[in-house]
């Protein structure tokens, strides 16, 4: 057994090119699609009053955990397949293979919890149910158990002298064989059993009262209110199963098997690593086709964000805009402030000497018309002392 729902840290370059490359684009779409779609349904259930309730709690606990495996496992699994070693020291060893394993009990363990809580609600709606605080409480149970889970695991892995980071089991006096056994019945076979009679009886109970308050209002919507998050639960149930299942057998046959020395190993393994992380990318896409709210949730989401970048794109189309309007209308460096035109020398000095001539012009033809009027009022006056003496 290399590793227990981690990436493998066998050679890559056995690979074909073809799986090399399929394999990373895969890697980068699922990268993208559950990181969007996980911190959205955190901010839904976050920001939404109407959903903080005890069901969308454990989903949030469900998106931190794809989360957490998609932002570290990923990328780090990426670089080590590029460099065909494992880059990142002795400690990254310790903590980035067991962190897949830490998240995907996380997952099964929240997956639990949901259906023991709809359990009660639906089956035996009389006594208490859980509350937000007490959800809260039962996420710490669950990760502290999935962290106990995996610290068999975190103690045998080591970095060895060709930057490998490889498993040593017999070193410890522990078995490979075991721990995968005990992995795969404490984080798949155990759980959905207990989720799969837990959504029977659900089933059962619900198409049994489905007749039995026709009347009441009140009792119709509460019960339409469970099938829709019964539907929702079973989808992504059934999901994890389907996807997480060929990762078990995968390393059940590396343990018990000649799967380590098929020739396929390395492209079968690698294919069982992409569906570990598409369950992790999944739960946001299955919450939008199913579930009503979060998908409203979603297109919110989205909508803000396009109108935050049609605002930001809006903003600098003006700036650009008013940019080149100061631009039009600044004047040219030695323009002429008199006739408005651009085609002087740098200083302005031709039509400067232009305009001092044409006002020296003005002047003396104001001066001109002044004389002139003067004379006449003279002439005037003389001409009506003259009237005066001939009278008298």
């Amino acid at each position: 057994m290399e590793d227990n729902g981690t990436s493998s840290p066998a050679d890559d370059e056995h690979i074909g090119k073809p799986i090399y490359y399929t394999r990373l684009s895969c890697y980068v779409i699922i990268f993208i699609v559950g990181v969007i779609g996980n911190t959205l349904v955190c901010l839904v259930v976050c920001r939404q009053r109407k959903m903080k309730n005890v069901t969308n709690y454990f989903i949030f606990n469900l998106a931190v955990s794809d989360l957490s495996v998609l932002l570290i496992c990923i990328p780090f699994d990426f670089g080590e397949i590029v460099t065909e070693t494992f880059p990142y020291g002795a400690f990254m060893c310790r903590l980035i293979y067991p962190l897949q394993t830490l998240a995907t009990t996380a997952s099964v363990g929240t997956l639990v919890a949901i259906s023991l809580n709809r359990f009660m609600a639906v089956v035996y709606p009389l006594r208490p149910q859980l509350t937000t605080r007490d959800a809260k409480k039962v996420i710490g149970v669950i990760w502290l158990f999935a962290l106990a889970l995996v610290s068999p695991y975190i103690a045998v892995l080591e970095l060895n002298k060709k930057n490998k980071c490889i498993e040593t089991f017999e070193d410890k006096g522990l078995k490979a064989g075991a721990y995968t056994i005990s992995i795969f019945l404490l984080q798949y076979v155990v759980p959905l059993s207990v989720i799969g009679l837990s959504y029977i009886r659900i089933g059962r109970d619900l198409r049994r009262d489905r007749g039995s308050y026709s009347n009441d209002a009140l009792q119709r919507d509460q019960e339409r209110e469970a099938h829709k998050v019964m539907k929702i639960l079973t989808v992504v149930v059934i999901v994890f199963a389907l996807l997480m299942l060929p990762n078990h057998i995968v390393f059940l046959w590396f343990d018990f098997g000649d799967g380590a020395s098929n020739k396929n190993a390395d492209g079968i393994l690698a294919l069982c690593q992409i569906c570990v992380y598409a369950n992790s990318a999944s739960n946001p896409l299955i919450y939008s086709a199913v579930n009503e709210q979060f998908r409203e949730g979603f297109k919110n989401y989205f909508r803000s964000w396009i109108d935050c970048v049609l605002k930001i794109k809006g903003s600098r189309r003006k700036d650009n805009m008013r940019t080149n309007k100061r631009r039009t209308k600044a004047k040219p460096v030695g323009g002429c402030s008199f006739c408005g035109q651009s085609d002087t020398s740098l200083n302005g000095t031709l039509c400067n000497s232009t305009n001092n001539s044409s006002q020296a012009n003005n002047n003396s033809d104001r001066s001109g018309m002044l004389q002139w009027e003067s004379s006449v009022t003279t002439a005037q006056h003389s001409e009506q002392y003259d009237e005066f003496l001939t009278t008298v």
